[in-house]
């Protein structure tokens, strides 16, 4: 019996080859029982062209952001590179993900951020609501929209909310 297992990373010529050496004489079936994997893989974004690189200097943008579950918010840091002498104006709203809003955080529709003249970052807090400890990470997104006074060098950060540790 082969299994398929769902990994959106596979690509056909990759499946194809796995595959054939799976069926190979001697191959791994010939020595082993082919057994389901639980696994989760995180992968990170590819790093950020730098602000000026991509032409848009002064351009704001959301970092990916880690929190534990426990601490009743979660800080998402925005920052503009370089500051400059303008005021920035950025709408934000989260995104569901694997955590689902009104359970393991609380949504914001739309909520509003003002950068002030030089000021280089800014953070948006979001509400972590208790429950009971998962035991997965949940990710959900912070998507900034409607930015005026500065270019969008990039629209959503990833939050990671990693079960508290015990």
């Amino acid at each position: 019996m082969i299994r398929l297992l769902r990994l959106p990373l596979l690509t056909a010529a990759a499946a194809a080859l796995l595959l054939a050496v799976t069926l190979l004489p001697g191959g791994p079936a010939a020595t082993a029982p082919i057994r389901p994997v639980d696994m989760t893989l995180l992968i990170s974004p590819s790093p950020l062209p730098s602000p000026t690189a991509s032409g848009c200097a002064g351009c704001v943008q959301p970092l990916d952001t880690l929190c534990w579950e426990g601490p009743p918010r979660c800080m998402v840091v925005v920052l503009r590179t370089p500051p400059r002498s303008n005021t920035v104006t950025a709408h934000f709203r989260t995104v569901a993900m694997t955590a689902r809003p009104g359970i393991d955080y609380v949504g914001v529709d739309s909520g509003t951020l003002v950068l002030q003249p030089n000021q280089s970052s800014a953070e948006i807090a979001i509400q972590l609501l208790p429950h009971p400890p998962a035991s997965q990470d949940r990710t959900f997104g912070v998507e900034l929209f409607a930015v005026s006074g500065a270019g969008l060098a990039r629209p959503m950060a990833i939050v990671t909310v990693k079960p508290a540790q015990h």
